[in-house]
């Protein structure tokens, strides 16, 4: 650090300007030496072009050299961030709309037709309540007025433009206008003023009557003059089909060019301001902001702010820098915008509460006497109960159409019904698109109930088995019922118990006749058929196949036998079958 402070001036503030405002303050802190460097306002001079309202033009000029540009570079910080400490500088008790210059530390501000002087307290940093001087000479209210180093100058709205030494005290009535004065400017002894009468009048400070008169066919809302003092620019009302705005010579009173060419029936501009002898910025009924460059195309502006809440712009002002501040009617809100951007800053609503006291609302409007209210476009549940409201209405509409549809349909079927209805009821014969229908289709039920009885399928054998070859007729039936209802199985073999093996004729492997097995019972199946099984399958299936091999063994050694048992074996399943075929014939007589 010691090093540091070894260095030259030059050099030192070369290496300073690449450090932030931050870094600026916390180098400060370290010891005397570079806190005393540090506040220089060499130092602070390039930060304090890039914040709003440091009294640094862009050109460097530095409109107030006596305020330290470290604290005021505070300021501008707190500007930007809205950190600002709320208090009443002046307070009166009638409500005026008044109009107010700041011309070094004196304030001056027009209450009905006085214009009242009031000094800045250097040690508390308000107002005098009390003006040190007043400056009247007007009948009615004062409409605009404009300060110079030497002189006040205020017109009103019985059409007399008024000047005020500031030194004497003295004044001279100029007369001329025969409506109400609503704007002029002075600048190096010249005058120019704007009435609603739809003239501009051009004035010097040595004479009691007007230098020229420029009729303008319109009323007149705002002029200033150029820096240069070769120009000056009015604004209209642009009710005519005239463009509100018009750049004139001074020498000789002409018309030199007209700026903008898209702007709107009633677009009036109330307030115009110089910033350069190349840039001006207007406000007006249109609610935009505007800045021209007089150096390029007239046509178009260079840029444009709109105001957020469509309200008319009355009144604006810039630092020279990147700050502007406008004001309009609309509850008194000023608002903050840096050209950087599109957006404003932040704007401040002064409202008047009980017993004369104001006080500020950052967000919503005036609506008590002590508290703000906020646009209910603004709330968040002011959207969410739409949405809901959107929501529900959908829902019943698309309910509606949905009940609509169904009922349609139902009445439109119930016609189909009627018809058809109809059509066979008149009709005994089948229609003519149902006389072509094909074959297939199911029966009459008269064509069914005089067809004759179907004998049941025929028994089905078991899967171990191989398929029959006999014919249909020689299918095995089941066997006679006895006289007590049960069966000639059931007489023979209890269910559940197995013939003996030595009963058990040989299997029909070597004879091919499937319905010599002893043991058969019915089974009923899910077609509602009737199945023929072996008996002795449910109970040992093993054992059957066992018997099967040793029949087959027989069969080999004694063929004679075989035959001859086969031949019996046949004879009595043909009794059986013929019992079998009267027993069913029984049963289907009863059914």
């Amino acid at each position: 650090m010691l090093f540091l402070l070894q260095l030259p001036e030059d050099i030192l503030y070369h290496i300073l300007s690449y450090l932030d405002y931050r870094s600026l303050s916390r180098l400060s802190q370290v010891c005397k030496t570079i806190y005393h460097f540090v506040n220089r306002d060499a130092v602070w001079k390039r930060i304090a072009k890039d914040f709003l309202n440091t009294g640094i033009t862009r050109n460097g000029k530095d409109i107030y050299p006596y305020i330290p540009l470290k604290e005021r570079v505070k300021a501008a910080q707190n500007w930007y961030n809205g950190v600002c400490k709320i208090a009443t500088l002046l307070k009166w008790k009638t409500k005026l709309l008044p109009w107010l210059q700041l011309d070094g530390d004196v304030l001056y501000l027009s209450q009905a037709a006085d214009i009242g002087a009031y000094a800045l307290r250097q040690n508390r940093g308000k107002f005098h309540r009390y003006p040190y001087a007043v400056y009247s000479g007007h009948e009615v209210d004062v409409c605009r007025f404009a300060v110079t180093d030497s002189h006040l100058i205020s017109g009103g709205s019985d059409g007399k433009i008024v000047v005020h030494s500031k030194r004497s005290g003295a004044s001279v009535e100029l007369s001329g206008h025969v409506q109400e004065v609503n704007c002029l400017d002075s600048r190096g002894g010249l005058i120019v003023s704007g009435s609603r009468d739809r003239t501009a009048r051009i004035w010097t400070l040595g004479s009691s009557c007007p230098r020229d008169t420029i009729p303008m066919y319109d009323r007149v809302w705002s002029v200033a003059i150029s820096p240069t003092l070769s120009s000056f620019v009015t604004g209209t009302a642009c009710c005519e089909n005239f463009s509100p705005l018009r750049v004139w010579d001074v020498e000789r009173s002409e018309c030199v060019c007209v700026l903008g060419s898209s702007l709107r029936r009633g677009a009036g501009v109330l307030d115009m301001v110089f910033e350069s002898p190349f840039q001006l910025i207007t406000c007006g009924y249109d609610t935009y902001i505007r800045m021209w460059d007089l150096r390029m195309s007239p046509r178009k502006c260079v840029m444009e702010w709109e105001e957020p809440h469509d309200s008319a712009l009355y009144c604006v002002q810039t630092d020279g820098n990147h700050m502007i501040a406008s004001g309009s009617a609309y509850y008194g809100v000023v608002r903050l915008w840096d050209r950087r951007k599109n957006d404003c800053l932040q704007s401040k609503l002064l409202c008047q509460g009980a017993n004369n006291q104001s006080y500020v609302c950052e967000s919503g409007h005036c609506c008590g006497e002590t508290q703000c209210c906020s646009y209910y476009y603004e709330l968040w549940w002011f959207w969410l109960v739409w949405t809901l409201i959107i929501i529900l209405t959908c829902c019943c509409v698309c309910q509606h159409r949905r009940s609509k549809q169904r009922f349609q349909q139902q009445r439109r079927q119930n016609e189909i019904n009627l018809i058809a209805y109809r059509e066979a009821h008149n009709n005994n014969q089948l229609p003519l698109y149902l006389r072509f229908l094909p074959d297939y289709l199911l029966p009459a039920y008269e064509e069914v109930v005089d067809r004759p009885a179907t004998p049941p399928p025929p028994y089905s054998p078991l899967q171990s088995v191989t398929p029959p070859t006999d014919t249909p007729e020689n299918a095995p039936l089941t066997p006679p019922l006895q006289p007590d209802g049960a069966s000639s199985l059931d007489t023979a073999t209890p269910l559940g118990t197995a013939p003996e093996p030595s009963q058990a004729p040989p299997h029909d492997g070597c004879l091919d006749d499937k319905d010599s097995t002893p043991g058969r019972y019915r089974r009923f199946t899910g077609d509602s058929g009737i199945e023929v099984c072996d008996g002795q399958e449910l109970w040992e299936q093993q054992g059957f196949l066992g018997r099967e091999e040793e029949a087959e063994v027989q069969c080999e050694s004694c063929g004679a036998q075989a035959t001859a048992h086969t031949h019996d074996t046949d004879t009595d399943t043909h009794i059986h079958n013929d019992t079998d075929t009267v027993e069913d014939r029984q049963i289907q007589s009863q059914r």
